[in-house]
């Protein structure tokens, strides 16, 4: 058993890594919207009279921009394939579980945001001559693998959530700009009147982002970063909870009824 999964993990993510590298909406938003949103982040601080760029907001901010818009796109697009193909009925029914697939293939989308925010931290240092010097980097490594973790989570619920509603996917579509602006992607999330910031404080990619953000800027207050993990993985795991209840009460609906496209 545990060589198959090992074996199904390996090849989905194979053919998964091949989709999004074949299909040109890709470039678009891990590369060309990232830097359009960097480019007029770099424009508005300008001209409030920055005379560069800031690294954690302007640039850093616009790959983190690219990996969430991949995420909800990306997990968008491959339930709809698979509901407009006819496949999702065959994967519901398979003796693996939709739940297992989705996690892979939504990995494979949260890795393959990573090359949004490569390109990120390359333009800071060929580009803009950035020095990371006094960067606190292991606190921008774990908050980096908890961001991860966090977007993968939220991903996850995403995509099951399409597949078990096709009316679902009319409202996922409009989560990439609430979601920027409620977790300070391009921003300090201080600048936030205080009732949003309590509002933002359910997503778990705020607290993993602004752990991050003060690291690049070298902080190394543990507390405050050991807070903040904490707090990102706590709401993380609570999504994943949630994403497993609502699936087994609708795959208990679909053995019910023998319908899929109802749903």
């Amino acid at each position: 058993m545990t060589k198959f999964r090992w074996g199904l993990i390996k090849q989905q993510m194979s053919v998964q890594f091949q989709v999004r590298t074949m299909n040109p909406f890709s470039l678009g938003l891990f590369v060309i919207q990232p830097a359009v949103f960097s480019a007029v982040g770099m424009l508005l601080s300008r001209a409030a009279g920055n005379s560069t760029p800031d690294l954690v907001y302007n640039v850093i901010g616009g790959g983190i921009m690219g990996m969430w818009s991949g995420l909800v796109f990306t997990s968008t697009f491959d339930i709809t394939a698979d509901r407009r193909n006819g496949m999702l009925e065959l994967i519901v029914g398979s003796p693996t579980s939709l739940n297992l697939i989705e996690a892979i293939r939504t990995l494979t989308n949260v890795l393959a945001g990573l090359f949004s925010l490569a390109l990120a931290f390359i333009a800071a240092v060929l580009v803009f001559g950035y020095s990371f010097a006094g960067v606190n980097f292991w606190g921008v490594l774990i908050s980096l693998v908890i961001l991860l973790f966090a977007m993968w989570s939220i991903g996850v619920f995403l995509a099951n959530f399409l597949a078990w509603s096709r009316l679902s996917g009319t409202f996922v579509d409009y989560l990439e700009m609430p979601i920027a602006f409620l977790c300070g992607f391009m921003y300090p999330i201080r600048v936030l009147p205080v009732w949003l910031q309590y509002v933002s404080g359910v997503v778990p990619i705020r607290w993993a982002l602004e752990a991050m953000n003060e690291s690049l800027l070298g902080m190394r207050d543990l507390k405050y970063l050991a807070f903040h993990w904490l707090m990102a993985i706590t709401i993380s795991l609570v999504i994943l909870l949630l994403t497993r209840w609502m699936q087994a009460r609708v795959h208990d609906s679909i053995r019910l009824s023998g319908e899929l496209s109802s749903i």
